[in-house]
Order: structure tokens, then sequence, then C-alpha cells
């Protein structure tokens, strides 16, 4: 049986990380070999050893390859010769680490906050023994964002179809408000028409050619890294696969919401928007997990030992610019710890 590895970025949300990973093992558990977890290097509202309760949790049902980035990635345009010559620099970048590491032929990104209902993984893997050329699949397109979306003119199953002229495509930007109106204008007068400004490969739930990948993309190849934004680029994502899609490699579209649900514990429905709202994370968390208790049986609290292992790693990686273990307030910090535990 063909075997996958898997990537989710963890940034925070430790029971939607947790429901996010054994959803997916659920349905699609039979294809997964590994689990990468990229601990950001800052966490929301300063949890940094809550991701040992996403440990804990499933470290015995498959194995956990853990990366700590060495800087932060903040969503900032990036600078490309540090992103071909520097590791750690290109690490920060989300998904970079475990697409330059994993050995199987197929990597699954996830973001971290999905309910898994059907077999993604199954419907996807045959994708790509069918077509050497296809470079990845999963929902393409932020149509949400898109006018030509809105102008019933393109979506994810056309994308390759509609291919408007650099007058037709600036007209319906003009015409339709969308968040990034400005950018995706400015990204069509430098000529960049098709794919459009707003598509891309979601990094939702997604499948990637890690050959193709790899001898495309930096370090190895010329194109910007997926889950980094670019000059000229309107979101993570958009710049690579642009670049992909007009170098001849292909993508299939798979309707997101046949497979799995995004963002289903917090009320407003944006995962992003919790990280800017500490009463709507607290909220969000506290649904993930009366669902974590109710479906899985587990409330996913850990033992004293890995709350202290937790808090060392907390102390570590908080500290980890000051040398000789020079830690201030380090008996502050040890009792932080034990009243944790």
């Amino acid at each position: 049986m063909k075997k996958v590895d898997v990537c989710v970025i963890y940034y925070g949300k430790p029971y939607q990380t947790i429901i996010s990973i054994l959803s997916l093992l659920k349905v699609s558990g039979q294809y997964i070999n590994k689990i990468y977890i990229t601990v950001e290097y800052k966490q929301p509202f300063g949890q940094y050893g809550d991701v040992y309760k996403v440990i804990k949790a499933v470290e015995n049902i498959v194995p956990i390859d853990l990366y700590h980035p060495k800087s932060f990635y903040n969503l900032e345009i990036l600078d490309y010769d540090r992103v071909k010559n520097n590791d750690d620099y290109r690490w920060s970048v989300p998904y970079q680490y475990a697409l330059e590491h994993t050995k199987m032929q197929w990597l699954f990104i996830m973001h971290n906050d999905m309910v898994f209902h059907r077999d993604m993984i199954g419907d996807m893997l045959p994708l790509f023994q069918q077509d050497a050329q296809m470079a990845g699949t999963g929902s393409i397109g932020q149509c949400w964002s898109c006018p030509a979306a809105k102008a019933q003119l393109c979506g994810g199953q056309v994308f390759m179809e509609y291919r408007p002229s650099a007058e037709e495509a600036i007209a319906v930007h003009e015409q339709y408000q969308t968040p990034r109106q400005k950018r995706d204008l400015e990204i069509l007068h430098s000529g960049r028409i098709h794919p459009l400004p707003e598509c891309r490969l979601n990094e939702y739930a997604c499948m990637i050619n890690i050959e193709t990948y790899r001898k495309n993309t930096l370090p190895m190849g010329t194109n910007g890294c997926f889950g980094g934004n670019w000059e000229f680029t309107a979101d993570l994502g958009t710049g690579w696969f642009h670049q992909m899609v007009n170098q001849g490699h292909k993508f299939q579209h798979l309707v997101l919401e046949d497979y799995a649900k995004h963002s289903s514990f917090n009320p407003i429905g944006q995962g992003i928007m919790a990280y800017s709202n500490r009463d709507n994370y607290l909220l969000s968390e506290k649904n993930a997990l009366k669902y974590l208790k109710e479906n899985y049986g587990t409330d996913a609290s850990i033992d004293f030992s890995t709350s202290v292992t937790a808090g060392l790693e907390e102390q570590k990686y908080r500290f980890r610019d000051f040398r000789k273990g020079l830690i201030p307030n380090a008996k502050k910090f040890a009792k932080k710890i034990l009243r944790r535990a």
C-alpha cells in the first residue's frame, strides 16, 4: 500500500489540532506513515507548552516528527536569495521543513482546525498514479475572494479553461469589490494573468508530489516555496501555484466539503480570527474539547511527567537566545510549571 506523510503547522489550538489528526487517521489512517508537526516560533497568547497535549494524544497511534523553526514567519514578502541559501530561514516558511525532509513520494498538508469525515488521501493517491505530470491536488482557488467566481466565469473545476485577456481580467476585477482588490489589480497590471491572482492550491487539505516539488522549488529549483508570500503575489501559495501552472504542471480540484469541515468550532467560521481575539480563541477550543470528549472519549489531559517536559520545553524555546542556561526569573517560571502540573 502506498504511504504518505502528513504535515500540520501548530500555531495554538491544541484540541482542534488533536481532532484534525485523529479524524484524518480515522478515515485515512491506512495510508499515513508519519505526521510532521511544525511548532511556530511564536504561539498565540503565550501558550508554548500546549503542543504536548497533541503529542500525548497521538504519539502512540502514529510517529511524530516535531520541528521548531528558528524564527517566526509573519506572512511578509520573502527574501528570495535568503530563502535559497539559508536553511533556517527557509524552514520557517510554512510546510517547507516537511516538504524537504519527508522520504515519502507525497506529502499531505492540512490546517490544524479540520474535521475529516471521508477518505481524502485514498481518493488523491490514484490521481498521481494515473498522471505523472500531477503536481498537486486538493481544493483549488480562493473563489470567495475572486471576482471571476462572483461573475460565474471561473471556479476550481474550470480554472484552466478560463483564460481571460489582460483587459478582461482587469475589467472584472474592477467591477467587483473583494478583500484584496487593490493588490489583485497590481498583480494583473504586472502581466501575471493566468491563473488569476487569488488562485492557488489551498493548504487547508492538499497533497503535493514531492519529487516534482523539489525539482522545481527552492532551494533546488527556482520557484518560490509553496507556503510563502512573494513579490506580486496575493496570498500564501498563489506565487508557487502560478509558476507551476505556467510551467505545465497539473493540478486536480477536489471539493473540500466532500471530505472535511474547516474551522467548524469557531462561531465566526474563520480560524484566523481566533488569533486576534482571546475570547474567540478560548471559545473555539472549549467547543473542540467538548467534541473531543464526546467523539473520541478523551479530554487530552497530560500526566505530571509530560507537564514538566512541556514546561521545560517552553523554557527552552522561550529563552533560547540566552547563553549558558542563564534564565531570568527561573524560580518564578518553575513555580508556573508546577502549578500547571
